[in-house]
């Protein structure tokens, strides 16, 4: 085992946080580009390639990595091998899993080479198992943080999935150098160094992931009306939102970010006028371009009402157009039970704007949906209804007390 002293250690320990911090800033870079590089490669060389380019790059790290094992290192512990072949087998799995979308395979690639490095730069002063896993959360800040620049972008969108699938891209690859690879560095007891640095990572995190969950509609119209230059970020999807989940039984569930109280008042108070603007703009404007106009930020009553109306009519064409029986029946069943959405809680907003089904249209949509017994739900992306923004916050408080009272406690025991 190769041995550093002290000095040595406090001499080069900047240069891995340099690689960590010019990585980062590589990944940031890349989000206002990124959507131009998807349909670049999705036109010249197929869909496909990013998954056939990110399965070859996992291959020949495993073949990279096994050599090493064989030839340098002399490993003969068949578990680390085990190990080895799983975490390439998880990431080709989820690089298939996600051929769909497969550029989101390539980031699951990229956080897993940020964690180690994070590890690298880490492992100069911290040398015990906490190591993995505060590079795992050293990965989910940045993942947010990346996420949160995407939300700033336009075309680009926050999701907490990605976020989600970011950190687990750092889980796989930690996991494969703890049981894996084994570095012998890593054997040292706890320090309190070690726990300082994981408490504040775990307070970075809580800290900036309730601020984006703070990120609501009101909140960015209230600085965006005192800082101007901020003012187009109103144009962009809604970061999160709280809201409501109704059951009804006929219809199955919808969210919504208004009550229902609300929903049927403003409709009482505004539909006609709001009918009547609505009929005038679908003249000139498709729905995408009206869901624009009408944000969230801006109406969310009329936002919902486009985007039931946008789904119904959009059920509606696909129930026309299917010769798939199956499919016929969900499209039809879409379009019934948006259409019910809109007689119950947007009608007089409904009937203003001319847009309503004919007797004949709601025949064939309850023929066609009678052997449906498929539960119905009409979401909204990024609307939290489990809980609000207060117990967001005293969840976070609570948690931070704890890990500090714990941190504290725990370095009390510990050599420095």
């Amino acid at each position: 085992m190769l041995k550093i002293g002290d000095r040595d250690i406090e001499r080069w320990e900047w240069k891995p946080w340099l690689w960590v911090f010019f990585y980062s800033i590589v990944i940031f870079a890349t989000v206002p580009v990124a959507r131009g590089i998807q349909r670049f490669i999705y036109s010249t060389l197929g869909k496909e390639f990013f998954t056939y380019v990110i399965l070859f790059i996992i291959f020949m790290a495993l073949v990279i990595l096994l050599y090493l094992f064989i030839f340098r290192l002399g490993i003969r512990k068949i578990s680390q091998y085990i190990w080895l072949f799983i975490c390439a087998g998880l990431y080709a799995y989820y690089t298939i899993k996600l051929k769909k979308h497969p550029e989101e395979a390539f980031h699951f690639l990229e956080y897993g080479l940020l964690s180690y490095l994070f590890f690298i730069a880490l492992s100069r002063r911290v040398r015990d198992w906490t190591i993995y896993i505060t590079s795992i959360l050293s990965v989910l800040f940045v993942g947010t943080l990346d996420e949160f620049l995407q939300w700033m972008i336009p075309e680009r969108f926050w999701g907490f999935r990605d976020i989600g699938l970011n950190t687990l891209a750092g889980v796989i690859f930690m996991l494969g150098v703890w049981k894996g690879i084994k570095p012998e560095l890593i054997s040292m007891p706890v320090k309190r160094l070690s726990v300082k640095v994981l408490v504040w990572v775990i307070t970075a995190n809580l800290i900036f992931l309730g601020l984006c969950l703070s990120n609501t509609p009101n909140s960015v119209n209230f600085y965006t009306e005192r800082l101007n230059l901020l003012s187009w970020l109103r144009n962009e999807e809604p970061m999160v939102e709280y809201g409501y989940k109704h059951r009804d039984p006929e219809i199955g569930v919808f969210y919504s970010r208004l009550r229902l109280k609300e929903l049927r008042d403003i409709d009482i108070r505004y539909g006609s006028s709001y009918g009547k603007d609505i009929s005038k703009a679908l003249v000139d404007i498709t729905y995408e371009g009206l869901i624009k106009s009408y944000s969230p930020f801006t109406n969310p009553f009329l936002h919902e009402f486009i985007l039931h109306l946008q789904r119904r009519d959009s059920g509606l064409e696909e129930f026309n157009q299917s010769t798939n029986s199956y499919m016929a029946i969900r499209s039809s069943n879409t379009a019934l039970k948006e259409n019910l959405i809109l007689e119950r809680y947007f009608s007089n907003t409904l009937r203003h704007s001319g847009y309503i089904l004919p007797d004949e249209i709601l025949k064939r949509l309850k023929d066609s949906t009678s052997s449906n017994n498929e539960f119905y739900i009409s979401r909204i992306d990024n609307l939290i209804t489990a809980f609000d923004l207060k117990m967001v916050w005293s969840a976070i408080l609570i948690t931070l007390i704890t890990v500090w009272r714990t941190g504290r406690f725990w370095k009390r025991y510990l050599e420095r």
